[in-house]
């Protein structure tokens, strides 16, 4: 199943109508609980990803970025979601545990977290990773998506 997943999901040099488009089928394979991490230099999309993510799963209104606060949550007919941004974080693991943020991963809600390239390794559990490259085009990007399980499933 993780397979037809993934392949329901083929990413590649996309524009922003293609990130969305992505993020919003994306969205019917998330169950509640899911995770999505979310990976690429600044300006690549993964906002973009994350929005529509979220409008798809069910979320209105504003949709800021979680830049500041670091933890944005939205109830929705799906559940409690939370949207997380670690780019302001240092580096130390220790971060993560005094923003709260290390008890999000651990809770039973969704959790879509932006710049998961800072998650230690023993925090980046079972979920997507969404990779959004830079391409040559300004207008483009290289977008791939794999199923992240754990050992032994």
């Amino acid at each position: 199943m993780a397979g037809e997943d993934a392949g329901r999901l083929k990413g590649g040099r996309l524009d922003e109508g293609g990130i969305c488009r992505l993020a919003r089928r994306l969205a019917h394979l998330l169950r509640p609980g899911g995770r999505v991490f979310l990976s690429g230099d600044l300006g690549t999309g993964k906002s973009v990803f994350a929005r529509a993510l979220l409008r798809e799963m069910g979320v209105r209104g504003d949709i800021p970025s979680p830049s500041f606060v670091m933890d944005a949550v939205y109830s929705t007919p799906l559940g409690e979601i939370h949207h997380v941004d670690l780019y302001r974080l240092e580096g130390d693991p220790r971060e993560l545990w005094s923003t709260g943020i290390a008890s999000v991963l651990d809770s039973d809600a969704t959790v879509i977290v932006e710049w998961a390239d800072r998650l230690p390794e023993a925090l980046l559990g079972e979920g997507w990773v969404v990779e959004v490259e830079m391409t040559g085009s300004p207008a483009e990007r290289m977008v791939t998506v794999e199923r992240r399980a754990l050992a032994g499933d």
